[in-house]
C-alpha cells in the first residue's frame, strides 16, 4: 500500500486528499506546512512513496528541491498541486525536479489513475535499481576473486596466502568478524593458531565462546581433530584502529554467519568461520565458498613444495655422505696400490721366469687399471662436492695434442689401428686448465681405442668454428646459456672411430654415471662408466659443449667445443668456476648506453670504495651494442654487506647527475648449497 504524504497551509486541500485517498485504499498524511525545515526533518523521519506540495506554499521550489536531494538511492514520487496562473508567473523554472502535475481544484478520475500509474513504474524503477545494484555487486565480487585468484597463484608463503584470503572476504563481504583456525603439520608440536580480523575487539566472553565455536566446527570437519589438544592456542587479533575503544559482547553470536573448512581432498589445514549483522545473501555463500576453495589449493601446493624440498635436502644430505664415502674408501684403496705397483716393479727387474713375468705383467696391468678406477672415483667425489679446483690460464691446445700422441701411440699400434691427428693451422688460444682438457682428450681418445675392433681407425680433427656452424638440438643438456647466446669462436675437437658405435637411443644415458651400454664388447672392455660423466663436468666447467654422432655397428664422432680466448670468456668462466667452488656468489652487472657517463659513476664507485674488487672477486667491462657493460662478481660475500652496496649504488644512479644517462643495475645471487640461482 502506498505511503502518501501531503504538504499543504490549505485544510481543505488537506482534508480533501485524506478523504479521497482514504476511499481508495491509500495510507495518507496530511502535514499542515509551517516551514521548509520542520517538513524535510518529518519526511526524513517517516517513509513516504509520494509526496504531494500544494503551490500555495510560496517556498514550494526549493522544497521541492530538498526533498528530491534528500536521498538519492530512494526514488520518491513528487507531485505539485497547481494553480495555472501561479505556474505561470513563477520566477525560476523548477519543473524538472517535478514527477506530475494536478491541476487544482482535484479532480479524482485523473488524481487516481495517474498515482496508480506513477506508482507502478516507480516499483519497476526501483526493482531495476535494486537489480543493478546486485549486478554491479556481482560483478565487483567476481573482480575481486579473479584478483585474488591471481595473487595466490604461484604464492608459497602460507603468511600471505592467509593475509590475501581475509582481504578478499573484507573486500568481497564486508564482514564484522572473521576467524580462522590454522591447523599444524607437525604432529609433535602444537602450532595451532587462531587468526581473528574483527572490526571490534571481542570481550574475553565473546572470545572464549569463539574459540569453543570454531573448535568444535574443526572436529566435525576433520575427524583427526577430535583427540587434539586446543588448550595452548595461539590467538592472534587485528581490530580496525578506527575502532579501537570499543567492543563486541555476547550477543555478538546473534550475528549471522558463514563457515567452511579449508581443506583439499582429505588434506586439512583449517577452519574459517565469519560474522556479519547484516544478513548474508546466496549469492555471499558462492564468494564465500569460491575464496576458500581459492586458498585450498595454493596450501595444497605448499605442503608437496615444503614435502620436496625437505626429500630434496634429504636426498642431497644422503649424496653428500656418499661422496665422502666414495673419497674415503678410494683413498682407502690408492694407498696400499703404490707399494703393490713397487713391489711388482722390484719383481720385474729380477731375473725370473718367462711364466712368472706374464704374471707379474698381469697384475701390473690390473694395478694399473685399478689405479685409474679409483681416480675417476675420486674426481667424480669431488666434482660433486664442489672441491674440484680448476687452474685456467691463456694456452695453446695443440700442446696437449702432443701429448695424446705420445700416450696413445703404442697402444693403438697394438691393435693395428689407423690413428691420426689433424690439426688447423694456427690454431687460437683458449683460457684452460691444461691438465683438465688433457684428461677431456685422453677420456675419449681411450674410449675410442678401446671400442675400436683391431684394423680400424681413429681420427682426430680441431679447427675453429663459430657457434651458429653448430646444431644445438644436438648438444648434451644442460647447456649453458652463454653457449646459445653469443656468436663467439670455438674450438671444435672431432674424435671419430670405426668402432661398435652406439644405438640412438642409448647416447642420452652414455654421459649418466656408471652408464655402461649393454654389449659384449663394452663388458669385456670392462670399466664403471664415469670416464664420459667427469669429461662432461670438465667441458661445462670451460663453457662448452659436447655432442656425439653415432649408429650401432658404425663407428661415433664425439664432439667437444671449447671457447676461444676472450677477455668476456676469462670472465664468464671464472664466475663459473667461483659458482661451483663457492657457497655463495654476488653477480653485479652495471649497463648504460651513455659509455662515459657510466665509466665515470664506475669509477667514482671505486674511488669512493662503494665497489671494492679484492682477490675473490673480478671484474670486466665492454662494449656490445651500443652498451656499456660493467660486470664484477664477489665469493662468499655476505647477504648485508651486498645489500648495502647495492643501495649505494641505487642512490647514486637515480641522483639528478645520472637519472637522464639510462643507467641499469642488476644483481644475481648463486647458491651452491640450495643450487638456486636467480635475478633480483
Amino acid at each position: 500500500m502506498a505511503n502518501i504524504l501531503v504538504i499543504s497551509k490549505n485544510d481543505n486541500i488537506l482534508k480533501e486528499t485524506l478523504h479521497l485517498f482514504s476511499l481508495h485504499g491509500f495510507f495518507n498524511t496530511p502535514y499542515f506546512y509551517d516551514n521548509d525545515e520542520n517538513a524535510i526533518n518529518f519526511i526524513k523521519e517517516n517513509n513516504f512513496d509520494t509526496i504531494l506540495i500544494d503551490d500555495e506554499i510560496n517556498s514550494h521550489p526549493i522544497l521541492v528541491r530538498q526533498i528530491k536531494n534528500i536521498d538519492l538511492e530512494k526514488n520518491i514520487f513528487t507531485a505539485l498541486l497547481y494553480t495555472p496562473e501561479k505556474i505561470a508567473a513563477a520566477d525560476e523554472d523548477f519543473t524538472g525536479f517535478i514527477d506530475a502535475f494536478f491541476q487544482k481544484p482535484l479532480q479524482k478520475n485523473i488524481l487516481i489513475p495517474t498515482i496508480n500509474s506513477c506508482l507502478k513504474v516507480q516499483k519497476i524503477i526501483e526493482k531495476f535499481r535494486q537489480d543493478n545494484k546486485e549486478l554491479n555487486k556481482s560483478l565487483y565480487q567476481l573482480d575481486v576473486l579473479y584478483n585474488t585468484s591471481f595473487m595466490l597463484s604461484g604464492n608459497l608463503d602460507k603468511e600471505k596466502l592467509y593475509e590475501i584470503m581475509f582481504e578478499a572476504l573484507e573486500k568481497t563481504l564486508s564482514f564484522d568478524m572473521a576467524c580462522a583456525l590454522i591447523h599444524t603439520n607437525n604432529s609433535k608440536k602444537n602450532e595451532d593458531k587462531l587468526i581473528i580480523h574483527s572490526l571490534k575487539k571481542p570481550d574475553i566472553t565473546l572470545l572464549d565462546a569463539i574459540k569453543q565455536q570454531i573448535i568444535s566446527l574443526s572436529k566435525e570437519n576433520n575427524t583427526q581433530n577430535s583427540q587434539k589438544d586446543f588448550s595452548n592456542l595461539i590467538t592472534e587479533e587485528y581490530i580496525k584502529p578506527s575502532y579501537d575503544n570499543q567492543k563486541y559482547d555476547i550477543k555478538f553470536l546473534n550475528s549471522d554467519k558463514l563457515t567452511a573448512p579449508i581443506s583439499v581432498k582429505d588434506e586439512n589445514f583449517g577452519t574459517l568461520l565469519i560474522y556479519r549483522n547484516k544478513p548474508f545473501q546466496k549469492e555471499d555463500v558462492v564468494c564465500f565458498q569460491s575464496i576458500v576453495h581459492q586458498v585450498s589449493s595454493p596450501l595444497r601446493a605448499i605442503t608437496l613444495y615444503n614435502e620436496i624440498k625437505n626429500t630434496n635436502m634429504e636426498l642431497k644430505k644422503l649424496e653428500r655422505i656418499k661422496s665422502e664415502f666414495v673419497s674415503i674408501v678410494s683413498h682407502e684403496l690408492r694407498t696400499p696400490l703404490t707399494p703393490i705397483n713397487n713391489s711388482l716393479d722390484i719383481v720385474l727387474s729380477e731375473n725370473i721366469s718367462d711364466a712368472a713375468k706374464n704374471f707379474t705383467n698381469m697384475a701390473k696391468r690390473n694395478v694399473a687399471r685399478l689405479s685409474h678406477m679409483i681416480e675417476d672415483l675420486l674426481d667424480l667425489s669431488r666434482i660433486e662436492t664442489g672441491k674440484f679446483v680448476f687452474k685456467y690460464n691463456k694456452y695453446n691446445i695443440k700442446t696437449s695434442f702432443d701429448f695424446l700422441l705420445k700416450t696413445f701411440k703404442d697402444q693403438a699400434q697394438n691393435k693395428n689401428i689407423d690413428f691420426k691427428i689433424s690439426l688447423e693451422n694456427s690454431l687460437p688460444d683458449i683460457y684452460a686448465d691444461s691438465g683438465k682438457i688433457e684428461q677431456i682428450l685422453t677420456n675419449l681418445t681411450a674410449n675410442a681405442l678401446k671400442f675400436t675392433p683391431n684394423d680400424g681407425s681413429v681420427e682426430i680433427h680441431a679447427k675453429t668454428i663459430s657457434i651458429n656452424d653448430v646444431d644445438k638440438n644436438s648438444l648434451i643438456s644442460p647447456i649453458n646459456s652463454i653457449i646459445l647466446d653469443k656468436d663467439n669462436k670455438y674450438i671444435n675437437i672431432s674424435i671419430k672411430d670405426t668402432g661398435i658405435g652406439i644405438k640412438e637411443e642409448d647416447i642420452p644415458k652414455i654421459f649418466d654415471k656408471f652408464s655402461q651400454i649393454e654389449n659384449s664388447l663394452t663388458r669385456n672392455a670392462g670399466g664403471i662408466g664415469l670416464g664420459l660423466t667427469i669429461t662432461k663436468h670438465f667441458v661445462d666447467a670451460h663453457l662448452g659443449a659436447i655432442w656425439v654422432e653415432s649408429k650401432e655397428n658404425n663407428g661415433s664422432d664425439f664432439n667437444v667445443i671449447i671457447p676461444v680466448f676472450s677477455e668476456s670468456k676469462v670472465f664468464e668462466t671464472d664466475l663459473a668456476a667461483a659458482k661451483k667452488i663457492n657457497n655463495s656468489t654476488h653477480l653485479l652487472t652495471i649497463k648504460s648506453y651513455n659509455e662515459t657517463k657510466c665509466i665515470n659513476l664506475i669509477s667514482r664507485l671505486k674511488n669512493e670504495n662503494i665497489i671494492k674488487t679484492l682477490k675473490n672477486s673480478k671484474e670486466i667491462s665492454f662494449q656490445d651494442n651500443k652498451t656499456y657493460t660493467y660486470k664484477t662478481y664477489f665469493s662468499n660475500m655476505q647477504k648485508s654487506a651486498f645489500d648495502f652496496m647495492t643501495n649505494q649504488i641505487e642512490k647514486l644512479i637515480n641522483s639528478p647527475e645520472y637519472t637522464a644517462c639510462g643507467i641499469v643495475l642488476e644483481k644475481a645471487v648463486f647458491n651452491k648449497e640450495q643450487d638456486d640461482d636467480y635475478s633480483i
